[in-house]
Order: C-alpha cells, then structure tokens, then sequence
C-alpha cells in the first residue's frame, strides 16, 4: 500500500543565498523553476521568506555557531540526524564525516528513525563500481552513503541505474558514459518521472545532487550556469508531477559555495530551505540545519502509514 504521505528531499550541495553580483549565477539568470520554489524569486539573500499552506522558502543558518566555513562533512550530517555535528567534531569538518560524528550517524540519521516508525525510505543514487571499491578498500564513506548502511538502506548501483530504480548523479547519466561507463543517457524530465516513481512508494525519499557544489568549487560561470539549467530543467518536471495534496517535496543545502564564484571555498551564507506540498508550514520554524530531520520524522510520524 502507498504511504498517505510522501517525503521526497532533493539535497543540493554548495548552494547558498549569497548577494546579488555579477559572479553570482543564482542571481545573474533566469530560473523559473528555482523561482517558483521561492515564490517567484530569485535565490539571493534579499529573497523574501514565503509562507503559506503548501508551499514555504526560508534562509536557514548553516554555521551552526561555530568558526570558520562550513564544511560537507559536519553539514551533512547534521542535516542528517539533527544534531549540531560541527560542535560535536569541535569544528566544521569534511568532506567525509568526522570520526567523532559515527556513533550519532549510526543511531539518529533519518533513514533509522523513520524506519523504526514502520516508515518505508529510500536513497536513489547510483553508485559506479569505482564508488564501492574505493569507499570499502578505505572504509571511508560520505554522510549518506553511511547512514544507508547503518539503517540497513540500499545503496543502488548501475544495475538499478539500468533497470530504471535509481538515478545518477548528475541526474541524466552523461557523467557516467563519459567515464566510460555503458548507461543509458535520459534527460531531466524522464529523471523526474523516475524519481517520482520511486519517491511514490515510499514515505521518504532522497536524492543527493553534488554538482552544484563541484560547479561552485571551480569558479566557472559556464559551468555553473550548465549545472543549474540541467537542475531547472529537472525541478520543473517534478512540480508538474507533485501531488501537493499528498507529496511534500524539500529542498536544502549544507552549506554555501555556488552562489559566489569570486572565491573557490565555500561561504558563511544562508542556505535555502524550500518545502512545497502537504505539510510545508510544519518547517516554518526552521532556523538552521538541525530543525530538518526532526521536523521530516515528527511530519511522517503523524501521517498514517
């Protein structure tokens, strides 16, 4: 039986609210589907917060009180579990996560906690071979990819890329083929199909996109602006396919990069929290990375399996 209510959280790496200039491609082009998240804004730190009942955008703190620029690791995990994990390392740490952050990940990430709610969850990146060797032969895994394995979650590989269960991640595959490997290329609606059929038999759903932040990391405003049309083209496809009646769909980050090409590291800014269907205005006290996991299990609590 479908759950009565659906998370699906599209997390984007290095996206921030940054000011609006030149070298800041969030701002210096159009997105519509960016702009329909923010209720017809651009992303920027003079983007409005938007309340109403099915739809919310905020800027959320993602420094978490701690010195320095933060970081994919500790951000990430935090987002993950709802714990401050900067704090918890002692400082903003990645981009794996810190040794000190383990035990939190094991017991508090969102996969575990949904799951011992009865919850169904799924995590629908692709992973090449190349993924799996390097990340064993080290023991050294991203935030995600070991939440997955401490709740007992399945992390896809291209035999679920090939057979439709998963997507890449880059969204369309091209990355893949380029490195060689023999998937199939589809483009930005058909991910959106792919990802709305697997996101509807589950009541929560993620998918990670990281080339926001690789984008932001080299300071290439063709590049950026490549990333963020194949991005838009994506969003747009998935709110046409939303059901806000009974689908939420979150969007967030872990820390700023994209929207401030002058400089290679990532930012102090804000980052967006953008949440459109049923349930929105259960994240309107949102104030930093650790108000959304809680929020996502207290929302799929309260829904009947």
């Amino acid at each position: 039986m479908k759950p009565l209510l659906q998370v699906l959280w599209v997390f984007l790496d290095g996206v921030g609210l940054g000011p609006v200039h030149a070298r800041n491609p969030l701002s210096s082009f159009r997105w519509p589907a960016l702009m329909e998240l923010a209720g017809g804004q651009a992303w920027s730190l003079e983007t409005r917060p938007r309340f109403g009942s099915t739809q919310l955008f905020l800027p959320i703190d993602a420094t978490l009180g701690v010195a320095g620029l933060p970081q994919s690791g500790t951000g990430q995990a935090t987002l993950l579990t709802g714990f401050n994990c900067a704090r918890i390392a002692g400082r903003h740490y990645g981009p794996y996560p810190h040794s000190r952050t383990h035990s939190v990940l094991a017991r508090y990430n969102v996969f575990r906690r949904l799951q011992n709610r009865q919850r169904s969850v799924a995590f629908v990146n692709a992973y090449p071979p190349t993924f799996f060797t390097q990340a064993r032969m080290r023991n050294r895994w991203n935030v995600t990819a070991r939440c997955c394995l401490e709740a007992g979650v399945m992390l896809r590989d291209l035999q679920a890329l090939a057979k439709g269960n998963a997507l890449a991640a880059d969204l369309t595959g091209q990355r893949l083929r380029d490195a060689g490997f023999m998937v199939t290329v589809i483009d930005e609606t058909q991910a959106a199909h792919r990802l709305m059929h697997i996101a509807t038999n589950h009541a929560f759903t993620l998918l990670e996109y990281f080339l926001t932040d690789q984008a932001g990391h080299s300071q290439d405003m063709a590049e950026a602006y490549r990333v963020l049309a194949s991005l838009d083209r994506f969003f747009a496809a998935l709110l046409d396919l939303l059901d806000p009646k009974q689908q939420l769909l979150l969007v967030t980050s872990d820390h700023g990069n994209l929207e401030d090409l002058r400089a290679r590291t990532h930012t102090r800014n804000p980052v967006p929290l953008a949440a459109w269907g049923q349930g929105a205005m259960h994240f309107r006290h949102a104030r930093d990375l650790r108000d959304i996991t809680p929020t996502i299990v207290a929302l799929l609590k309260a829904a009947r399996a």
